[in-house]
């Protein structure tokens, strides 16, 4: 246990639910917990006859925010920025503004509380080099804490002694049991790049693309129903690993505008710690690995994923995969979080 036993429990208000997308705000938060910090981390979806589920001796996943006493003091830990008026309701001890994605384009909406919530913080974190750059100037008290992988879970894929992950018939079932499997997981959303998985898929079509993950927008309708490309719509965290050991390699096909030249993907870290070859387009957040090939047209991201599919699945690169992911875990993200917030508390304590 690393933090003071006076530290208020850190509370995060309903934005996403702990078991369907286990992001950012999950992984950080549920590793401060295994750091000793108390966490409350509160459910869209509510059971009020149910209202705490305890997953750790720190960790509780609260399903009526109405049974939360608001008399006790408490660390805001705030992503969403409309939250900002909530603050007023609870005893707040100390604000951590979250900052995963910039505000602009599908997020401009959000754009009128970024200020708002920067100046409420006492520790503002951001996901990518962009985000930082842009808030540095803002706030005395800015870190750059880049995303990661929950690397235990996801190198079970290539543990020997592991022979069915959670899933793992499913997912041979969905995935066809084809070679080559080319994979993604995540959100369909509005900025993946439609027209480029198109190409791929009918330049390339004895390779299966299997896509796993909500669909958001109609970018899967606009590319038509092409024999080759799979979309099994969203699946539990706990059944990526089953989806991994199916995949040859995988891909972030992204477009290349404001909003994903400013993210940091979860799931590069999480493709690497299952020790995937991974393709990606041109994300200057990608750019530094330089385990993972950049297709810059088209034509060259074709290149770039047949010679990943042809070279790069020896187990020799596995594991420079898996050793890179390994140092970029999530543990480590919160531990410098933890460091800050204890600094931070000591120093308000005087």
């Amino acid at each position: 246990m690393t933090q003071s036993l006076a530290f208020p429990p850190i509370l995060y208000l309903p934005c996403f639910d702990y078991q369907v997308h286990r992001q950012r705000p999950q992984q950080l938060l549920y590793q401060l917990s295994l750091l000793g910090f108390n966490v409350i981390y509160c459910n869209v979806t509510q059971d009020k006859k149910n209202p705490f589920v305890i997953l750790n001796d720190h960790f509780a996943v609260c399903q009526d925010p109405d049974a939360i006493n608001k008399n006790h003091e408490y660390v805001m830990w705030l992503t969403h920025g409309p939250f900002v008026e909530q603050l007023p309701k609870y005893k707040i001890n100390m604000v951590v503004s979250d900052i995963a994605d910039i505000s602009a384009e599908e997020f401009a909406p959000l754009e009128v509380w970024e200020k708002r919530k920067i100046d409420a913080a006492d520790i503002v974190l951001c996901a990518s080099q962009i985000i930082y750059d842009a808030t540095v100037q803002k706030h005395s008290n800015v870190m750059l804490i880049r995303n990661a992988a929950d690397y235990e879970h996801f190198a079970q894929v290539l543990d020997k002694d592991q022979s069915l992950l959670h899933d793992e018939i499913e997912a041979r079932k969905l995935c066809l049991n084809t070679a080559p499997v080319v994979g993604f997981w995540g959100a369909v959303a509005s900025w993946v790049n439609y027209e480029l998985i198109a190409y791929l898929a009918k330049e390339r079509p004895n390779y299966s693309f299997v896509f796993v993950g909500e669909i958001f927008c109609h970018g899967p309708e606009q590319i038509g129903k092409l024999p080759n490309v799979h979309w099994l719509g969203n699946r539990d965290y706990e059944s990526l690993p089953a989806f991994a050991r199916q995949f040859d390699a995988a891909i972030i096909p992204f477009q290349i505008r404001k909003v994903t030249e400013a993210a940091n993907p979860v799931k590069l870290y999480e493709y690497l710690a299952a020790g995937l070859p991974v393709i990606s387009t041109d994300l200057p957040e990608v750019r530094p690995f330089d385990e993972v090939r950049i297709g810059r047209s088209p034509s060259h991201f074709l290149q770039q994923l047949d010679e990943a599919i042809r070279f790069d699945r020896s187990p020799e690169k596995r594991q420079i995969r898996q050793n890179q992911a390994k140092r970029e875990s999530w543990r480590a993200r919160a531990q410098l979080v933890a460091d800050q917030m204890l600094s931070k508390y000591m120093e308000k304590q005087k």
